[in-house]
């Protein structure tokens, strides 16, 4: 449920992804670039025989945003509660993601009244690139369970070999993409998940690191410049 590729901050193609994850047993997958829908468009025009939910990250004045089920880019650099208003106006699904425990603590300025306050409709609760991902994680399922929101977990890859890392089973009535996002909408998710390799999480650190430093996100046109900076749930994950 968050994948990026090269169309924003990856190292690898939506050919590179979509290898890895049919090759990991996957059924599917969110492409979740950085404020662009180009890697949905070039999923999606893919015969990969996986399910492609079309998704963004969009980054907003309070941080990053999980836009699922989207089908218009939603601009980067809006305020929180207009960007949640535009995916809903799409009908799509607004995620949470990396709330707590991404590498910088400043990547992510939501709170937890957020959740409450804000038409949310799930936390990414482990995400395989967070440091100290178990103390997250348990963090994480209280705040879903308190707001009452769907569990989520994520690679967040923003490399090849780390899609797959963290998954969301999806209790869906058929792989129709109305149906999965209803599934999410309706908390019907499953998390599996262990953590990325800690040579892709010092890389990340990096390169969250050199962005914040650059200065805020600039749109031009449509093209933008870097950013700156149901049951069973956690048992498997808090081991890993």
């Amino acid at each position: 449920m968050h994948v990026h590729t090269r169309h924003s901050d990856s190292t690898g193609s939506v050919g590179d992804v979509i290898r890895v994850a049919r090759r990991r047993g996957m059924d599917g997958l969110a492409i979740t670039d950085h404020d662009t829908l180009a890697g949905v468009e070039e999923a999606l025009a893919t015969d990969s025989g996986l399910i492609v939910v079309p998704g963004e990250e969009v980054s907003t004045d309070q941080g990053h945003v999980l836009a699922l089920g989207i089908g218009r880019r939603v601009p980067g650099g809006l305020p929180a509660g207009e960007a949640i208003r535009r995916v809903k106006a799409q009908g799509g699904l607004v995620v949470i993601p990396h709330m707590s425990g991404f590498p910088v603590p400043f990547a992510s300025r939501f709170r937890e009244s957020d959740l409450s306050a804000l038409p949310v409709d799930g936390l990414e609760v482990f995400s395989a690139i967070s440091i100290l991902g178990r103390h997250f994680l348990t963090k994480n399922m209280k705040l879903a369970e308190r707001f009452g929101l769907a569990v989520l977990a994520g690679s967040d890859s923003h490399f090849p070999e780390t899609v797959g890392d963290a998954y969301t089973v999806v209790e869906a009535e058929s792989r129709d993409i109305r149906d999965i996002l209803e599934a999410v909408r309706l908390g019907r998710t499953k998390i599996g998940c262990q953590p990325s390799r800690l040579w892709f999480k010092m890389n990340m650190i990096v390169t969250v690191l050199s962005q914040f430093l650059r200065g805020p996100r600039v749109e031009r046109g449509n093209k933008s410049s870097v950013i700156a900076g149901v049951n069973n749930f956690g048992s498997y994950c808090a081991r890993s």
